[in-house]
């Protein structure tokens, strides 16, 4: 015999409508958990694609250094070469202007002497004229022979010459009066070449030529050459002969080697 199991209530509506309302209170229960697992999910995502970049990156940085560490290591030769040409510069630019020194210190005795028989008076005559090195510059040691300067070594700039010692002048001769004598003093005075400070009479006196029986004044007269440089005379220079001189000067200042 079967038997049948009828249950009523489930054709009530209140009853069907609450188990339609667990059903959708367990299914919206989950929807927070789904949610949160994708978002998770997304920011983890998020960083290995992150990671993933700076990884990327950190590569392609090695390989630039390595690149760059690559092409310094090539251009050492090339560097040291560089530095080797600016030293022996420096070194040509010292001797240069050491030597541009020189020519600057340099004032002809053709130019000097043109410049003293110029001022010579047509009654007055010079019988001659000794140059020494005055004695505050003379070195101790001047009777021994100076060493003759070693090259520099290589790299190195060669030592300047040493400034020029001041040259004593000493003119004599013979004049017809001592007024030819004064004047000529005060012209050597205004030379260019001669400081006006060290122009001055030393003696002078009258004698009588055994032969000629004529009454002439013999005297010394003592002066310096100056330390003007030989740039700042040059159209004295030139008007006394010295052309050479002013032609290498000009040809340093062009070349910028000497100031203008």
């Amino acid at each position: 015999m079967n038997r049948i199991d009828i249950n009523l209530l489930n054709d009530r509506p209140e009853y069907s409508m609450g188990s339609t309302a667990q059903r959708a209170v367990s299914t919206d229960d989950k929807t927070p958990l789904i949610l949160g697992g994708a978002l998770a999910g997304g920011l983890v995502g998020l960083v290995l694609l992150l990671l993933g970049g700076l990884s990327l990156y950190n590569q392609q940085l090695a390989s630039k250094n390595e690149q760059l560490e690559s092409d310094l290591n090539k251009l050492a030769p090339e560097l040291a070469k560089l530095a080797d040409l600016e030293a022996k510069e420096k070194v040509v630019l010292a001797e240069t202007a050491a030597l541009a020194k020189v020519f600057n210190q340099i004032k002809p005795w053709s130019a000097t002497l043109q410049d003293l028989r110029d001022r010579v008076p047509p009654t007055l005559q010079i019988t001659s004229i000794e140059q020494s090195v005055s004695a505050a510059e003379q070195p101790a040691d001047a009777a021994q022979p100076a060493p003759s300067p070693s090259p520099a070594p290589e790299g190195q700039a060669a030592a300047p010459p040493p400034p020029p010692p001041n040259n004593d002048l000493k003119i004599s001769g013979n004049a017809l009066t001592f007024s030819d004598i004064n004047d000529f003093e005060l012209t050597l005075r205004k030379s260019p070449f001669l400081k006006p400070e060290e122009s001055k009479l030393i003696s002078s006196q009258r004698e009588v030529d055994s032969q000629s029986k004529a009454s002439l004044v013999k005297y010394e007269i003592q002066t310096q050459q100056n330390d003007v440089p030989a740039s700042e005379l040059l159209q004295v220079l030139n008007a006394k002969g010295a052309t050479g001189l002013v032609a290498r000067i000009e040809i340093l200042k062009r070349q910028g080697v000497m100031n203008p």
